[in-house]
């Protein structure tokens, strides 16, 4: 089938190349590897200008935070547009973004309309008031219309159906996954060594974006509380944003800061290695961190990594100890501190975590058995899909 991937992330602190795109060039590269050709629409950042074995659209945005999402969704919308004119889709396959482009698009051109929801359309730390209204309102009349909804966790499946109104048999539950070829374990003093780390020392370990929801500073809470009990422990901080400052500067207050690796963002490609270092990873969500897909926590498990994350719903759905992960409750930096502490004092525990974790992602979680599932999902989908409108394009001289 003829797939086309439409997604528009921006994040201000990354203008050149996002993280949140990540899933969306590993879906279009598991989705080519099994035999579908797809297109994928992106901003034209860094990683949209990539060499890939499938075809990428960059989409120049004009610069701007009212004008950058809408410049996108318009030019998106006439490049595919003038594209389907000569090659129709079979399916439009979007993450969830306020414009409504990707339906208006396979209604166009008779094509199953999927949309993927990975967390709350309206977080509850986002906008509010009449902008929180509005776009609750959008969400809503797009979900509802779309010939399938794909969530990533089941708290988000109750959500679409309870708050924003869609059929419960047109909702897909289909988990994130991690790109098994690419993450798994290493020998930790070689990737020690590799990123300039200090082999004899023990890593506690981060890979993320430095948002608030992310409990980064309950985790120096806690990286603290464990140098006092054991002061061959190190931290390693993985990527970026918004809230770097503000731990850097906590950091320096409590007089960790010389214990800290802040690699700043890095490319994908180097995140296994990075992770290959670490003895233990961690995920210290905030409890009100909102219905998500915990997507590092299926990275570090390929990598055969133990991992202790917060017990928030979209981590409990599918993570405990016998695959991996010690829950704990988030938002207490001393539980956290104990439970890191307790799987390094048990190293013949700590590697059957992190062996049994990495099963599980082989088992259930690989990009090919995901990208097989949003096949089998669109091919089902098809025979049901919505009649295309009728348009008259003179200039081709076709209907579509």
């Amino acid at each position: 089938m003829n797939w086309w991937i439409c997604c528009y992330w921006h994040e201000p602190d990354a203008p050149m190349d996002p993280v949140g795109l990540v899933r969306i060039w590993a879906m279009a590269d598991a989705l080519t590897a099994v035999g579908e050709t797809v297109t994928v629409f992106a901003p034209r950042y860094r990683s949209a200008l990539a060499p890939r074995r499938f075809c990428t659209v960059p989409i120049a945005m004009v610069p701007g935070a009212v004008i950058r999402p809408i410049s996108y969704a318009v030019r998106a919308f006439f490049s595919a547009l003038w594209r389907g004119l000569r090659q129709r889709p079979a399916v439009v396959y979007y993450r969830w973004s306020e414009s409504p482009h990707p339906l208006l698009l396979a209604r166009l051109f008779g094509a199953t309309c999927i949309c993927e929801v990975n967390g709350e359309p309206v977080p509850p730390w986002g906008a509010s008031g009449w902008r929180s209204r509005l776009t609750h309102r959008l969400a809503s009349f797009a979900l509802r219309r779309c010939d399938r909804v794909v969530v990533l966790t089941e708290g988000l499946r109750q959500l679409v159906r309870m708050e924003y109104g869609v059929a419960a048999d047109r909702i897909a539950l289909l988990p994130s996954g991690s790109d098994l070829a690419l993450f798994h374990p290493r020998e930790k003093i070689r990737c020690a060594q590799a990123a300039g780390l200090d082999p004899a020392c023990e890593y506690i370990g981060f890979v993320g974006s430095f948002y608030q929801y992310q409990g980064l500073a309950t985790l120096l809470e806690a990286f603290a509380r464990m140098r006092a009990k054991r002061p061959s422990v190190r931290l390693v901080m993985v990527g970026d944003g918004e809230q770097a400052a503000a731990l850097r500067e906590q950091a320096e207050r409590q007089g960790l800061s010389g214990l800290i690796t802040w690699t700043g963002r890095v490319p994908y490609e180097r995140v296994p290695a990075l992770i290959g270092a670490m003895d233990v990873c961690v995920a210290p969500f905030c409890g009100g961190r909102g219905e998500t897909s915990p997507v590092k926590i299926f990275d570090y498990l390929a990598c055969g990594k133990p991992v202790v994350a917060s017990a928030i719903p979209s981590v409990t759905a599918l993570f405990s100890q016998s695959n991996g992960v010690v829950l704990v409750e988030p938002d207490h930096a001393e539980l956290l501190a104990d439970a890191v502490l307790t799987v390094l004092n048990r190293p013949d525990d700590s590697r059957r975590l992190g062996a049994a974790g990495r099963v599980f992602v082989e088992e259930r979680f690989g990009w090919e058995a995901i990208a097989r599932g949003l096949r089998d999902l669109a091919g089902q989908t098809a025979g049901h899909r919505q009649k295309p409108l009728r348009v008259i394009v003179h200039n081709a001289g076709e209907s579509v």
